[in-house]
């Protein structure tokens, strides 16, 4: 992957790959704005949508012994994200949604979902920094429930967040020994969840000698994250992980190595990291579009954004990605969702598809019900206002081309514009077109139901 600063402007299929790959709104309105813009003033626009989250009010009420206020928190805590993710085309709960599906936890697991929030809260204050974000998790509430950190002493350690430290959080299997994770897991111990709070108390720390990735000392926690950043092996890991979610799902080892150089150089700090990747030739390159499968949240988000429709109800959003296989803050496993190939089966594909459908006309999938908004009203599209954004809203042909730079992440073909044209105008003169006309919404809706479908739109 060339890594070398693209010095030419974004047309607006840039600007869409752009969008896609790095919010969960690739609107028309967004991608007008970044068309002609350099790719560093247009990744500035794009890394600064990021709007304060407003925190649940219940975020730090203390913990209920009842369970169904328990259970009930489960869905305010879903709602609360979607909401926000629905309504901001935000690059910053994109990689918070990245991180959430690296350091893992589930609100089953964890029970209560004030600590899920902070947990989340921590992700997103420090998603740039892989050092603070792996301090921090060690003595995370959330993190130390899921994985039984809290039930581990001096004399007694509990394996479980050393064995995924090394195997899922940082440097991948054949890269640490299981002596490795039998030391480490003494270094973690001494944390104590009380109510919202952790606390690590040295003295249920095991404080003796210990010898890790070849270092031998009297290692703490933050010793074992020390040496562990310091192996060749992690920032190969995270640049892997890097890709995967914002480039391609397979890199290569030149492209990974030429990531992980530049995470060692700016000592894991990745916002600079970011940048580099985001405004370079490699990115921008055509071979890599619709080279990744979009995760639920990206699809169901993604698709009410563009269509205008971000007010509606968020149980739809989250009823959508449980459908999908991907309900919010349930990763099925510590190793989170593996996504890509995953995300598409003989049974979610057409999920996802008649999801689309619906979506686009109104209505919840698989029944009769209309769409509502959060105060139970009626929301539907607007796939004329859609299309009157679009240059040439009156050239039947060209909005075609327009609904498929929107909709899809690559390029049409001459026949594939041609039989989508025939699709919309159903048998009439192209000629005939008009925006103003009485048939112009049912035409539009019936050439997009018809994009949603092809497995092309399931690509990012």
């Amino acid at each position: 992957m060339d890594l070398s600063v693209r010095q030419t402007p974004l047309s607006m299929a840039d600007a869409f790959h752009l969008l896609r790959r790095l919010t969960f709104a690739p609107t028309w309105q967004q991608a007008a704005q970044l068309k002609g813009l350099m790719p560093e003033a247009a990744l500035d626009l794009v890394m600064n949508l990021d709007p304060p989250l407003e925190q649940p009010p219940w975020a730090q009420q203390p913990i209920s012994a009842d369970r169904n206020e328990v259970v009930r928190l489960w869905g305010e805590l879903q709602s609360w994200w979607i909401s926000h993710c629905l309504r901001h085309p935000s690059f910053r709960e994109k990689l918070v949604a990245m991180w959430h599906n690296h350091f893992t936890s589930d609100y089953v697991t964890v029970y209560y979902a004030q600590l899920m929030v902070t947990q989340s809260n921590h992700l997103r204050l420090n998603r740039y920094d892989f050092r603070a974000l792996s301090e921090g998790i060690v003595g995370d509430p959330a993190m130390l429930l899921y994985l039984n950190g809290d039930q581990s002493v001096k004399g007694n350690p509990n394996e479980n967040f050393g064995r995924e430290w090394f195997e899922l959080f940082s440097l991948g299997v054949g890269n640490y020994t299981e002596h490795d994770i039998i030391d480490a897991a003494r270094a973690f111990t001494g944390w104590r969840v009380n109510g919202l709070e952790s606390l690590y108390n040295r003295q249920l720390a095991d404080l003796g000698e210990k010898t890790i990735l070849g270092q031998t000392g009297n290692w703490e926690y933050k010793d074992v994250i020390r040496i562990t950043l310091e192996q060749d092996a992690c920032a190969s890991f995270i640049a892997t992980k890097i890709l995967r979610a914002f480039v391609e799902h397979n890199p290569d080892e030149a492209t990974v190595e030429g990531v992980a150089q530049l995470i060692r150089s700016n000592n894991y700090n990745l916002q600079p990291v970011l940048r580099t990747l985001f405004i370079s030739n490699g990115f921008y390159d055509v071979s890599i579009r619709g080279a990744l499968i979009k995760d639920p949240m990206s699809f169901a988000i993604g698709l009410a954004n563009i269509t205008g429709i971000s007010r509606v109800s968020n149980t739809v959003i989250s009823g959508a990605m449980s459908a999908l296989m991907q309900t919010p803050f349930y990763p099925p496993t510590v190793q989170g969702w593996v996504g890509h190939h995953k995300w598409i089966t003989s049974n979610t594909f057409p999920l996802r598809q008649r999801f689309a459908e619906s979506l686009l006309d109104g209505r919840l999938a698989g029944t009769s019900s209309v769409l509502k908004d959060e105060n139970g009203q009626p929301v539907k599209p607007d796939l004329v206002s859609l299309v009157k954004l679009f240059p040439d809203a009156n050239d039947a042909a060209q909005v075609v081309k327009n609904l498929a730079l929107l909709l899809l992440p690559v390029q049409t073909t001459p026949e594939q514009e041609a039989v989508l044209l025939d699709i919309m105008m159903a048998g009439a003169p192209a000629y005939s077109w008009d925006i103003e006309s009485g048939t112009a919404e049912n035409r539009i809706k019936l050439l997009m139901q018809t994009i949603v479908r092809m497995p092309e739109f399931q690509l990012n």
